[in-house]
């Protein structure tokens, strides 16, 4: 029992010595745990769960498995909490996305937009189904449409022109059950602010990009809670700044609106020349704003490294098999069109590996995000990418595991039930062959997934897999 306390073994041992058998649907024998939050292995423990709770985590010695529980012998194994992709555009496409994620690991994902004019509908029907059981998938937190100005970025999006009409919009989704608020590009300052504003009036997290026309540090004081992409930092460190918010202004100024199709080449443009213009002395005000108001950066890397060499992802075969035929015939058509060759720019993956180390250093808190939905991305394979990408960026093993899966909890609100092997927690669980903390290429050697209580040995998490679908309606 050494280096185990009587608070690690909460209900199932009393007085650290007598031993109390509760009853559990599962039992994962002789595995080691690994500890998220100072990287301890704790080894050759049982853990018991009984409906979707962990009751029990004890030393294996001591540990009495009730009659009847289904017992896995989970020697030589690692088990860490389930992973989070805090970055995905998932509600459209389930039947493909869902059974991947689950097989890699990934027991939650919070839902950036969907674009179909029902998006909250949709998404309210899909953490239903999921939390019911109906739909086997990961967590699922999502927002609803995106909220911009005019003209917007995305398709499917609310347009907030003036500041009652962002007010309304943040009432309108919070009553609608919107789990936060997701804010985009080109919100003009003033609505912003009245948005977050009503925001924090209602209760409700603000999330996304940071306009355009706000600065950075402000968006942080005004309480956005994550910054997505690397994008407002891209923006915070470049020396012309106010610059580029003018030349946002005049291109978007009422009266002389951007054909639909130009909008987005506007939005890179000006993205590419806060990279173009980076100076890493004038970063320090962003990122000390960041830490300062506990905002969560999720860098998205995977998107950038994905859409910077397309031609690698299609020639990955063993990946390309987890991709649904018509899914790739789409991507080659991307990559020989060369679509995505203007959202990255020169240097954009070396600026973001450098803005990412920045913010490290300084302690803000980063999160595992893939932008999972966009071409060239494929479900949970991503997200180890991520992982990856965060560790060359300067995470070590240990805090790249906590970006998906403690640090996600506690932004995301739900750091009391998920994000750590503790007693009490939703049984959310990822057993590996091989020690992450060893070689974070570890993550993808999973032999077993507990979802919500239910476990996935290696036969059935393969079965998921096959055949990759497409769901019709998006």
């Amino acid at each position: 029992m050494r280096g185990i306390g009587c608070a690690l073994l909460g209900c199932l041992l009393h007085a650290c010595g007598e031993t109390v058998v509760p009853s559990a649907d599962l039992a994962l024998e002789h595995v080691t745990v690994l500890d998220v939050l100072d990287g301890e292995r704790r080894r050759d423990l049982t853990i018991l769960v009984e409906g979707t709770r962990i009751v029990a985590v004890a030393p294996s010695s001591r540990a009495e498995v009730p009659a009847g529980t289904r017992a896995v012998d989970g020697s030589g194994w690692y088990v860490i909490p389930g992973l989070w992709d805090a970055h995905v555009h998932s509600a459209w496409n389930t039947a493909w996305h869902f059974p991947l994620l689950v097989a890699h690991g990934i027991t939650g994902v919070r839902n950036m937009h969907t674009s179909v004019d029902t998006a909250l509908e949709l998404t309210r029907a899909v953490a239903r189904r999921v939390a019911s059981g109906e739909l086997l998938g990961p967590r699922f937190l999502a927002n609803g449409p995106i909220v911009d100005g005019d003209p917007s970025v995305q398709d499917g999006s609310v347009t907030a022109r003036t500041p009652a009409e962002g007010r309304a919009i943040v009432d309108s989704l919070a009553r609608a059950g919107a789990d936060f608020i997701k804010v985009y590009s080109n919100l003009s300052r003033e609505v912003y602010l009245a948005i977050a504003a009503q925001a924090r009036l209602r209760g409700i997290p603000l999330d996304g990009h940071v306009p355009f026309q706000v600065r950075s540090a402000e968006a942080a004081a005004a309480g956005q809670r994550t910054s997505e992409h690397l994008f407002g930092l891209q923006m915070g460190c470049s020396r012309v700044a106010d610059s580029l918010r003018a030349e946002h202004a005049r291109l978007m100024a009422p009266g002389t609106p951007l054909p639909p199709e130009q909008v987005e080449d506007v939005f890179f443009g000006l993205i590419h020349a806060a990279s173009a213009t980076r100076n890493a002395d004038t970063c320090a005000e962003t990122i000390q704003a960041y830490r300062r108001h506990g905002v969560a950066v999720v860098p998205t890397l995977a998107a950038l490294a994905a859409f910077s060499d397309p031609a690698a992802v299609l020639a990955d075969t063993a990946r390309m098999r987890l991709v649904p035929e018509e899914v790739r015939r789409q991507w080659g058509r991307l990559a020989k069109a060369g679509v995505f060759e203007g959202t990255t720019g020169t240097g954009a993956r070396v600026a973001a590996l450098e803005n990412l180390r920045l913010l490290h250093a300084a302690g803000v808190r980063i999160l595992a995000g893939t932008d999972l939905g966009n071409p060239f991305l494929v479900p949970g394979a991503s997200l180890h990418d991520e992982l990856l990408l965060l560790a060359e960026a300067g995470l070590s093993p240990l805090e790249a595991l906590q970006a998906a899966t403690v640090e996600p909890a506690r932004v995301l609100g739900l750091g009391d039930s998920v994000g750590r092997v503790a007693v009490g927690m939703l049984a959310d669980l990822v057993l590996l062959e091989a020690d992450p903390l060893d070689d974070l290429r570890h993550t993808r050697r999973i032999i077993g997934v507990v979802v919500n209580g239910r476990y996935l040995d290696r036969r059935e998490l393969d079965e998921l897999v096959q055949p990759p679908l497409v769901d019709s309606e998006r």
